[in-house]
C-alpha cells in the first residue's frame, strides 16, 4: 500500500487530537453534573429533599434501604442518603470504588443541603475505598484494549490494504478480529486480575469484547470510508475517551457529552471493567450487550460495503464493454 496515501490521513488525526485535547480540556472538571442520587425516607420527606436538592444532582426517593443499597451497588447511584427522623442525623453512603474527586463534591453538596436543615450528616464508603492503583487499572484496561484493538487493524489495513474484495477475506479478517481480540484480552485479564480485584475470566470476557468492538468499528470505516475511516475511527474509538483517560467519573462531564459518549465501545468496556472489578459483575450483561451490538452492526456494515462495492465494480466493467463494442 502507498505511503502516501496515508501522509494526509496521519495530518487529520494530528488535527483531531490537537482539537480534542483542547474539547477535553473543557470536558474535564470537578463539578459533577446530574450526578444520581437517591434518597432512603417516607416519601413526602423526600420528595421534598429531593424538591430542595442542588441542581448539579439527580435527586430520586425510595422508602426501601436495600432498594437503594442496589442502585449503589449497581452503579446507579453515586450516593444514597438515609434519613432517620428519630434523630437530627443523616447517614450517606458512597460507594468505595468511586473516584474521590466526585465523591468528595457529592458529599459537599449534601452536606450543605443537611446543614440548611439543621441536620448533621455522616458519610461511610460501602465498601471501603479501593485503593488508587486499583481503580486506575480499571479505567486504564478498557481503553488500551480499544487502542490495541483499532492499531491491530490499522497494521492489517497497512500490510493487505483498507478493505477484503472477496467474501472469504471478508470472513478471514473477521476471524483474524476475533482471534486477535481474544489473545489480547487474555493478555490484559492476566495483568489486571493480577493487579486489582475481580475474576481473570470475567476480565477476559470484558476486555476481549472491548478489543473485538473496536477492531470492528475500525473495520467498518476502513471499509466504508477506505483510509480516510481510520481517522473517523480516531475520533470516536480513542479521542471521545480521553475525559475517562483524564480520570473523570461520566457524572463530572456534560450531559450532552455523556449522553453521547455513553454508548461508545470505551464506555461500554469502561462500565463492565468497573462491575467486574466492584460490583460481583452486576451490570456487566447490559455493557457487554452494547459491545455485541457495536460487533454485529460493523461486522455488518462491512459485509454490505463489500457487496456494494463489487456490485459497483462489476456494473463499471460492463459499462467499459459496452463502450468498447460501440468504437470497434
Amino acid at each position: 500500500m502507498s505511503g502516501r496515501r496515508w501522509i494526509p490521513l496521519v495530518l487529520v488525526v494530528v488535527a483531531q487530537l490537537i482539537g480534542l485535547v483542547l474539547v477535553s480540556a473543557l470536558v474535564v472538571g470537578d463539578d459533577p453534573h446530574e450526578a444520581p442520587v437517591t434518597i432512603v425516607a417516607p416519601a413526602v420527606v423526600g420528595q421534598a429533599l429531593a424538591d430542595r436538592t442542588d441542581a448539579a444532582l439527580d435527586a430520586s426517593t425510595t422508602q426501601d434501604r436495600r432498594e437503594g443499597m442496589d442502585r449503589l451497588e449497581s452503579g446507579a447511584a453515586t450516593a444514597v442518603v438515609v434519613v432517620d427522623l428519630a434523630t437530627e442525623r443523616d447517614l450517606l453512603l458512597v460507594p468505595g470504588s468511586q473516584d474521590p474527586q466526585l465523591t468528595a463534591a457529592v458529599v459537599a453538596r449534601v452536606r450543605a443541603l443537611s446543614a440548611s436543615l439543621g441536620r448533621t450528616l455522616d458519610v461511610e464508603e460501602v465498601p471501603p475505598r479501593a485503593p488508587e492503583l486499583d481503580r486506575r487499572v480499571v479505567d486504564l484496561a478498557p481503553l488500551v484494549a480499544v487502542a490495541v484493538g483499532m492499531l491491530g487493524v490499522a497494521a492489517l489495513a497497512w500490510w493487505r490494504g483498507p478493505q477484503a474484495h472477496t467474501h472469504q477475506g471478508g470472513i478471514r479478517r473477521a476471524a483474524a478480529s476475533v482471534a486477535f481480540s481474544t489473545a489480547v484480552g487474555l493478555a490484559l485479564a492476566i495483568v489486571a486480575a493480577s493487579t486489582t480485584s475481580g475474576p481473570w475470566l470475567g476480565w477476559w470476557l470484558v476486555l476481549g469484547a472491548t478489543t473485538l468492538a473496536a477492531c470492528a468499528v475500525t473495520q467498518a470505516l476502513l471499509s466504508v470510508l477506505d483510509v480516510w475511516g481510520l481517522a473517523l475511527a480516531v475520533a470516536v474509538l480513542i479521542l471521545t475517551a480521553l475525559p475517562a483517560l483524564a480520570g473523570t467519573d461520566p457524572s463530572q462531564q456534560p450531559v450532552a457529552w455523556r449522553s453521547v459518549t455513553s454508548w461508545l465501545p470505551h464506555a461500554a468496556g469502561l462500565d463492565a471493567a468497573r462491575a467486574v472489578a466492584f460490583r460481583q459483575g452486576s451490570g456487566v450483561a447490559a455493557s457487554l450487550g452494547v459491545l455485541a451490538a457495536w460487533v454485529v452492526a460493523s461486522f455488518a456494515t462491512s459485509a454490505l460495503a463489500r457487496r456494494e462495492r463489487r456490485r459497483d465494480e462489476r456494473a463499471s466493467r460492463s459499462d467499459g464493454h459496452v463502450e468498447q463494442c460501440r468504437t470497434s
